[in-house]
């Protein structure tokens, strides 16, 4: 069975947060207005999930193998990002997530960031890894030594 696009994941939390937000406001992240501290200080959390996207992606891009979630990687990459963490894009993806519901006092979205987390955690992961067992002998030695997030 094929799991949903990481990606995937992350939009349909931020949609519910929305509906949720509209639904039933709560108050547990200060306001966010335009140019605050609490935005900024979002933007800078989603800046720094879109900086270790970036860093994860040169050494795949290096190797010549794809960066794309759900195609078969060519090579096993282990360095960079990946040396301390089997899953540095998916820290990214949740730190940018992080990011936008910070920097728009989502309130919902306190419940969604965990949530976007364990459902790549179940799902996402696991598959991916098989794959990669399968492909790479090496895989089990390097998932051994790298956590597979921090």
């Amino acid at each position: 069975m094929r799991s949903w696009p990481p990606d995937a994941f992350a939009a349909l939390a931020v949609a519910m947060a929305l509906l949720a937000e509209w639904m039933l406001p709560l108050r547990v992240l200060p306001d966010a207005h335009v140019l605050s501290a609490v935005s900024w200080l979002g933007v800078a959390i989603a800046g720094a999930g879109l900086a270790l996207e970036v860093a994860a992606a040169r050494p795949l891009a290096g190797a010549g193998t794809t960066t794309r979630a759900g195609q078969a990687a060519t090579v096993l990459v282990t360095d960079g990002p990946f040396g301390w963490s089997r899953n540095p894009f998916y820290i990214g993806l949740l730190l940018v997530l992080a990011g936008v519901v910070v920097a728009f006092s989502l309130d919902w979205g306190v419940l969604a960031v965990p949530l976007v987390w364990l459902a790549h955690d179940r799902t996402v992961v696991p598959a991916e890894e098989a794959m990669l067992h399968q492909r790479f002998p090496g895989f089990g030695d390097y998932a051994r030594r790298v956590r597979r997030w921090v």
